[in-house]
């Protein structure tokens, strides 16, 4: 019982943690840590109950475990010169490291309880399901008026580029389980239906790394569905038959993705979309009035020489906007809080060893994800696809945002690298097949 109501609690957050504004204030955060830390209450329960521990290890989370000791690390007295700290702000470090605990228990809980392949399948209609409202709130919001959330421009979120980011996930999930036809025809087109709200709202959102995320998403779809046409023992005729269906659905995916995002530029959100495109030039280039200077080119510039001055430990995890007022050559008009680049931010808080760190966890993520993708198994490998993919993304939209650090992004990615990196089942080819063949009809 205990087992259902833990599972049936990951569900809940993954709904939830949204709602308020993204989860990015700190009684919204605690009380994601708080849910959390509830539900590893519940899963001592069921240990204690069953006389053992229930868990599947997930190796991605030997990179999170090493940066929460860096975390530690940082707020040790008497490791800096001129310092009391590492950290420029130990209490900001030491909320990074408990929202970094709680990310790693929701990791570890998802990885040990979404185990059988009707919760994977459910919590897979649940992600889409909520990325299709929120899309379809904001995508209103823009014409209604903002009723639910007054302070979201696109839903309930405040910044358009983290309504991107999160509908990016969702889309991803959504394109793999059709390219990967593992459903029946009629869930099938719903998650087209779905795909394409979300499209479009990444589209309507104006988010130059958005839309630039959701195209390289697409085509990483398609490269993903490739090696699959090989996978298949099946005679001369039926095989040529499913490769010519797999392009047929890649080349689908593509232009469904394209003609949505197309749709929502011309005909609704043209203007802001090319606004934000044309000022790139603009920002990059430094010929923004100092008044109005707040371009990620600035930014970008200070976080180098930040990190140019702290390259081993950092300026310490969560402690970027302390620091950067040292490095800020604009008019200070405005606070920043973060790079705007993810990568750049790792290396800014916590150094090189944290840059080695991070890479660790992308080696492990692609590494195990690509492995994943080649089980004959043609559910799993669709689920497996469409959640690599939105990872793919959202990896992709990182250069150029923050959204690993918004709470309900971050725990969608973690969801998402949970359903990519499960260990691969040894089953037979043509069990499999057989086992699925009747949702192909």
């Amino acid at each position: 019982m205990l087992d259902k109501v833990i599972y049936l609690a990951l569900l809940v957050l993954l709904v939830v943690t949204p709602l308020p504004y993204g989860a990015v204030e700190g009684w919204s955060i605690a009380l994601w840590e708080i849910a959390v830390f509830g539900v590893v209450g519940l899963w001592a329960l069921l240990a204690a109950q069953q006389g053992k521990i229930n868990i599947t290890f997930n190796p991605l989370v030997w990179p999170m475990l090493a940066l929460l000791i860096v975390a530690m690390t940082q707020m040790l007295p008497g490791l800096a010169a001129g310092r009391p700290t590492i950290s420029f702000s130990p209490f900001a470090t030491s909320q990074f490291a408990a929202k970094l605990f709680a990310s790693i228990c929701f990791l570890l809980l998802f990885a040990t309880f979404v185990n059988t392949d009707e919760r994977r399948g459910t919590a897979v209609k649940v992600i889409i399901a909520v990325c299709t409202v929120i899309a379809l709130v904001g995508i209103s919001q823009r014409y209604a008026g903002r009723m639910l959330w007054q302070r979201g421009t696109f839903g309930p979120f405040v910044n358009r580029n983290h309504f991107a980011g999160f509908l990016e996930m969702g889309a991803g999930l959504a394109g793999g389980l059709l390219l990967g036809r593992a459903a029946k025809r009629e869930w099938m087109a719903i998650y087209g239906i779905c795909g394409l709200i979300m499209c479009a709202g990444i589209g309507l959102s104006a988010s130059r790394g958005g839309v630039l995320a959701l195209a390289a998403e697409l085509v990483f779809l398609a490269l993903l569905a490739i090696p699959t046409f090989f996978s298949s023992r099946r005679s001369a005729g039926k095989e040529g038959s499913r490769r010519a269906g797999v392009w047929i659905r890649a080349a689908a995916t593509l232009l469904i993705g394209a003609s949505a995002v197309a749709g929502a530029t011309l005909l609704v959100g043209s203007e802001g979309l090319f606004q934000n495109f044309s000022q790139i030039q603009a920002e990059t280039q430094g010929q923004l009035a100092a008044g109005e200077r707040f371009s990620r080119r600035d930014i970008w510039h200070a976080t180098v020489q930040m990190i140019q001055d702290h390259p081993l430990l950092g300026v310490g995890l969560g402690a970027f906007q302390f620091a950067y007022t040292r490095y800020d050559q604009s008019t200070g008009a405005q606070r920043v809080e973060q790079s705007h680049n993810d990568y750049l931010q790792v290396l800014a808080d916590a150094g090189l060893i944290g840059g080695v760190l991070m890479l660790v966890f992308v080696v492990l993520l692609f590494a195990r994800g690509f492995s994943a993708v080649g089980t004959h198994d043609r559910k799993k490998r669709a689920i497996v696809m469409g959640a690599f993919a939105g990872c793919f993304a959202i990896a992709v939209h990182s250069f150029v945002e923050f959204n690993l650090q918004v709470t309900s992004n971050a725990q969608l990615f973690l969801a998402l690298a949970a359903l990519a990196t499960t260990e691969r089942k040894k089953h037979s080819r043509h069990e499999d097949e057989a086992r699925h063949e009747d949702e192909e009809e």
